[in-house]
This record gives structure tokens, sequence and C-alpha cells, in this order.
């Protein structure tokens, strides 16, 4: 791409000051584009269209990872943003020493900022945004800081019914009473998973307070959600701390009886939680077929009696019931008017002979950080190092287009862009020796929407 013409000396870092720092006639080209008068009109109109759009594609993965890294090569000499962005003016290019760099002016960065701390549940509660208050260890006082939407989550956590006309004082006596309940807070850990189970039999040991700056997010956060521990911030340490009144009553819980129920529900968890991530959704109808595959070798097994209790968690699974049928699906498929695809996908789970895959090896499809080596990928690495594309860029470029593949939300048009926004020149001449790299890979890449199947694999398993 041409940076030239959009080349700007760097300055103030705010929307308007980069705005009349481009080339007056390309500025005047983006008024007829974006249909207005000036550049305060303009300045509203990419802030208010941005803010639109994200919200639009907030929920998605990889836009969140893409704006994470866009954030993080600011100012170096990666070109991590799109061509599509510095045409929207959310870039400004600015030359930096022989090389060009970009920056993100200051509004558009608020509003990224703002859409990762928001794009999970999880990010609300990490030790930046821990109170840099003393522990507290009374529940009511806690209880009582707490706005209306919280109570009403934990009050759904925990089962209670006919919370919605309640006023909030109500409320803090509803939730309060649930939470020094021996059966419900029996029930309630009969739901948890093992890691879960783990920080809770610690958190006992310690008389309810633990300090670590390094503890999972994903290990706390469903006890955090629940209201059985509360997040503290004193001098940068980080406490995770159940109350007196919780403690008190967890202490007269038998966990040697719960130990093999946790067991099994970390077993359905780890199961569902795959296949929702590899293949998107998953038929509750099917579910007792799967377990058995994965845990009985085809011998018919019972599913766990809390098998659907996980899904009250905070994570990237959601429950949807239609008509015929019930559903665990990734967050982002969770809209009611893409019961449909679901029916479409589970269908093609159905009638095609799934290659069988060992529960270790499916798991692995779960973390967004899975990286499969293929001989394609190999091969495209090598002709970008005969191009002189530097090895740490190879790297990124290759990790971008199997995360595109493999999420199924990008395909080989989106990744020919990013290699035009990298710097790789696609000519006539060089286009279709690109193109057949592009589609061997993708041909060669596991796709959850494919049911976890390569393009190759499933085009053998037809014929």
């Amino acid at each position: 791409m041409n940076y030239e013409r959009y080349l700007i000396k760097r300055g103030k870092l705010d929307l308007l000051s980069s705005l009349e720092a481009l080339d007056k006639e390309l500025l005047n080209e983006k008024f007829e584009e974006f249909g207005v008068n000036d550049i305060y009109e303009l300045k509203d109109y990419i802030l208010d269209d941005f803010e639109f759009c994200l919200n639009e594609s907030k929920d998605d993965e990889f836009t969140k990872r893409y704006f994470e890294r866009l954030i993080n090569d600011e100012n170096s000499e990666l070109k991590s943003f799109f061509a599509q962005d510095l045409e929207s003016l959310l870039v400004f290019v600015y030359k930096n020493g022989d090389s060009y760099s970009y920056y993100i002016p200051t509004e558009i960065k608020q509003i990224i900022t703002k859409l990762l701390d928001d794009v999970t549940l999880e990010a609300k509660f990490n030790l930046e945004n821990a109170p840099d208050t003393p522990i507290i260890k009374d529940l009511k006082e806690l209880l009582e800081t707490l706005p209306v939407s919280d109570l009403k989550r934990i009050g759904g956590l925990l089962h209670v019914n006919r919370l919605s006309n309640n006023p909030k004082k109500e409320l803090v006596k509803i939730v309060y009473n649930s939470l020094i309940d021996k059966n419900k807070l029996t029930d309630l850990i009969e739901r948890f998973i093992d890691k879960e189970f783990d920080l809770l039999k610690d958190l006992m040991k310690n008389k309810g307070t633990i300090q670590d700056n390094n503890i999972s997010v994903e290990v706390y956060h469903f006890l955090y959600a629940v209201g059985l521990v509360f997040i503290f911030r004193r001098e940068n340490k980080f406490y995770i701390s159940m109350t007196d009144d919780v403690y008190n009553v967890i202490k007269n819980i038998d966990f040697k009886k719960i130990q093999k129920i946790v067991n099994e529900n970390t077993k359905v968890y780890n199961l569902v939680r795959s296949m929702v991530e590899l293949y998107g959704v998953v038929s509750y109808s099917f579910l007792d077929y799967y377990y058995s595959l994965y845990y009985g070798n085809g011998k018919e097994l019972e599913t766990p009696n809390n098998s659907l209790l996980f899904c009250d968690r905070v994570d990237n699974i959601e429950i949807i019931h239609t008509e015929n049928n019930m559903y665990f699906v990734h967050k982002n498929l969770k809209h009611r008017d893409l019961e449909k695809v679901l029916d479409d996908i589970i269908s093609r789970q159905v009638k095609i002979k799934r290659k069988t895959i060992k529960l270790e090896e499916l798991l692995k499809y779960s973390n967004y950080n899975y990286y499969e080596e293929t001989e394609a990928k190999t091969k495209f690495k090598k002709y970008l190092k005969k191009k002189k594309i530097p090895s740490n860029i190879i790297e990124i470029i290759i990790k971008m287009i199997s995360d595109m593949y493999r999420l199924g939300n990008a395909y080989i048009n989106d990744s020919i862009e990013m290699l035009h926004d990298y710097g790789i020149e696609i000519t006539k001449q060089n286009f279709q020796e690109i193109l057949n790299y592009l589609i061997e890979i993708y041909n060669n890449s596991r796709i959850w929407t494919n049911n976890g199947w390569t393009p190759i694999e499933m085009e053998k398993e037809y014929k």
C-alpha cells in the first residue's frame, strides 16, 4: 500500500489534530466520501461509525485479538493495521527514522480500550479493577455496595426466583439469606469443576483469604460471580477473600461427599467446552452419545446429573432452547435468528462419519492459543523467507492466517489483504502462486464449522 498519501507529521494525538495534519486534497475527498461538510463533522462521523461497527463485532474473539495487537504494536515498525483502518482514518501513519510507524488517535484508542475491558465479564474483575480497600469480612456490608444488576446476577446463579420487582434493600436481604443457607451453598458447590473446588479448599485452609497476584481469572471468576468471594487490592497485592458469614457456613459442609460429583462435573465441562470450541454448537440430545464415546470407549454411560448446570458459568458457552431441541453454543452463535444455522451444523455432525478424536486431542482446540503446524504452513514460511520478510513478521502472519481459517470468521481474500498490509507486494505475476499457498493452508486447516474436519478430509469422506 502507498502510505505517502496518508503520511503526516506526528504531533498532537487527538483525532481532530490528526485530521488537520492530512493533505488538504485527501481531506476534501474524505468529506465527499463520508458525506460531511467540514472537519468537525468528519471527526464525529468517524467516532460514531467506529463505535457502531465495533459494537456489532465486539463478541468476536478475532476482533478482540486484532485490536490488542493494534495497540501493542503502535509506534513500532510493525504494520499491524489493515489498509481499511488507514483509509477510514482510524490510524495515522508517520515517518519514524527510515521506516513508517502508526499511531491511534486518543479517542479511537479509548473506544478500543473500553471494548477490550468489556469484551468479557472476567475483564471487569482483574487486579487493576479490584477496590483498593482493606479486606471486608462482613457479607451484608459488601452486598450493600453492589448495584442491583449484580445482586440479581448472584440471585439468578443461586437459582432464587422472583427477583425482578424487589427494591435493592429487599434484594440484599434475599441474597444474604441465600448465601448463608447451608443447603443452597451445598447445591452450589456441587456445580463446581475441579479448579474451582481446589480454590475453595485452599480458601478454607487459609481462613477464607488468599493473596496471589498470578491466580487465573478463569479459576476464581465463577466464585466471584456467585458472591462466594470478593476481590481486593492493597499495595498492588491481589487478594481473594470470603466473608466470615460464608466461611462459617461452609466449614460445616462435608467436602469428601462432594469430591466425586465435582470430578464428574469436570469431565462433562471439559468435553462440552472443547466440543463447542471446535464445532461451534453441540446438541444436548447427543450429549450422552459423546460422553460415552470419549469416556466409555463406546460403552453406554449415563451423563452426570449436573451436566447442564455448568452452563450457568461465565464463559464462552451459552444454552439456546428451540422448539425441538436444546443446544450448547459458542457465545458468537447465541442469537435466535441463527437457529437454522445450528440445525444445519448439527445435521452435518450426524451425517458425517466423524473421525474418532481422543478427548485429550479434542481439548487442544478449546485454547485460543492453539496452533497446529502443517506442511502447507511450512512451505509458505519458506516462500516468505525467500522474499526477505523478517522471521518475527512471518510468525505473526502464519498465526493470523491459522486463526482466521480455524475460527471460520475470515476467508482467503481477507488473508490476501492482510499480507498486503504487512508489506508483501501482490502482483499479477505472483498472485496465483500466493493464492495456491493460502488454498493449501486452508484445505489442511481444522475448521469448527466443518465439525473439526479439514476440507480435504471432508472431500475424501464424501467420495
